[in-house]
């Protein structure tokens, strides 16, 4: 393996250098302070283009220069130079974003081209977690829906437009797709989930997450977790209220075999819940919020990353921007 010394470094891109008369400040997510010396302004430069760890020592002297290397390295802030494989595409500018997991982002590229996502429910949140996956290169997905296109969810549905209106769900994704990638692929339900047994048409699919997207029946979220932790997918849920919303938790064949567990159970002494259907009310500035981060989320795992939401459920109230984060419990192990 080559050592650090010999391999090429440079900034990222999400890297900010702030030079001022008497010092430089080096950003990214934290920052450190230099003394603005030439030949610290000089490593710098050499840094913005790419260069070897020894070009830093040799300009700085040695221990100066390691120092100086170990604090940028221990900032984050470099990344061995590589080459954009994606140039004129639509996943162009988010390699750069996939710099902060600190390998070649064309591999991370080539992860998410290769997952296939199954999404249960087209609706506020379905569509717009299959915009973002969509548009971060995905290209394989299946999904489940019952529902034609009504008017009213276009204020919040946004694959959707006037002509769509008495339309499946399903054909107007798969259409919507196509104009955004005709190479990607969506195999297609036309199904109301009404028992656990209806998941089955995943059955025949290679998949790496299940996503919830559906608020009806009222426990569809454990049918779906069940059926993920039955063969071992990964599995994410969210929903959006007129005041709240929730996304979580996001679990991984890693979270089943340590025994995270995800249940949802109903407060004791409770008789019966008005209404018995989801609200009515929605808006789509928070379907949108939620949605993307949920899409946020299972992006970050899909290229190897750790969600915030992995074994935890979020809670965002919307109007005081209050977080909540509760993490799942791990059943101990049978003996």
């Amino acid at each position: 393996m080559m050592s650090t010394d010999c391999k090429r470094w440079k900034f990222k891109d999400s890297v900010q250098v702030l030079t001022y008369t008497a010092h430089i400040i080096i950003q990214y997510r934290k920052a450190i302070k230099l003394a603005h010396t030439s030949e610290i302004k000089e490593a710098v430069e050499r840094l913005i283009t790419g260069c070897e760890k020894q070009e830093l020592s040799d300009l700085l002297g040695e221990e100066a220069g390691n120092q100086f290397f170990d604090a940028l390295m221990k900032l984050d802030a470099l990344i061995e130079p590589w080459q954009n494989g994606r140039e004129g595409r639509i996943t162009e500018k988010q390699l750069y974003h996939f710099e902060k997991y600190n390998q070649n982002p064309n591999l991370i590229q080539k992860r998410l081209d290769g997952s296939r996502a199954a999404i249960v429910g087209l609706g506020g949140v379905g569509t717009i977690i299959l915009q973002n996956l969509l548009a971060a290169g995905m290209q394989h997905f299946i999904l489940i829906d019952f529902d034609a296109v009504s008017v009213h969810n276009l204020n919040r549905q946004f694959v959707y437009n006037k002509s769509s209106v008495g339309k499946l769900k399903i054909s107007e994704c798969r259409d919507y797709i196509a104009g955004i990638n005709p190479h990607a692929d969506a195999a297609l339900y036309h199904q109301e989930i009404t028992q656990p047994q209806d998941l089955r048409v995943l059955d025949p699919y290679e998949i790496d997450i299940v996503i919830n997207a559906a608020d009806k029946p009222h426990n569809i979220s454990e049918w779906v977790y069940r059926y993920c932790k039955e063969r071992n997918i990964a599995f994410m849920t969210g929903g959006v209220g007129s005041f709240s919303g929730q996304w979580g938790p996001l679990l991984t064949p890693e979270s089943y075999q340590s025994g995270v567990t995800y249940e949802k159970n109903m407060p004791a002494g409770l008789l019966n819940c008005y209404p018995d259907e989801p609200i009515k009310g929605s808006l789509g500035a928070t379907n949108g919020i939620i949605s993307s981060f949920m899409s946020h989320d299972i992006i970050t795992y899909l290229a190897g990353g750790s969600p915030k939401s992995l074994n935890t459920r979020i809670g965002l109230d919307f109007d005081g921007l209050h977080i909540t984060e509760t993490k799942l419990s791990q059943k101990e192990s049978a003996l």
